[in-house]
């Protein structure tokens, strides 16, 4: 668990590297705007494995309104 925990924080600090560069939001934002979508779909593959089990779980509490 800690060598998942220390992946994601020098993603987190690679990411926020990125963000901080000047010609990133020299040309009309345009490459900060496609790094933030890059950002989220990224973001959203690598913690997958911490929200996807508690999604499941919270589903199989839900009542199912069809039957």
């Amino acid at each position: 668990m800690q060598r998942v925990t220390d992946l994601l924080i020098r993603c987190y600090e690679y990411d926020v590297a990125v963000f901080s560069e000047p010609w990133m939001y020299w040309p009309l934002l345009l490459p900060a705007w496609a790094y933030l979508v890059f950002f989220l779909i990224k973001w959203t593959v690598l913690t997958t494995p911490l929200w996807l089990p508690l999604r499941l779980i919270a589903r199989g509490f839900r009542r199912d309104s069809s039957t």
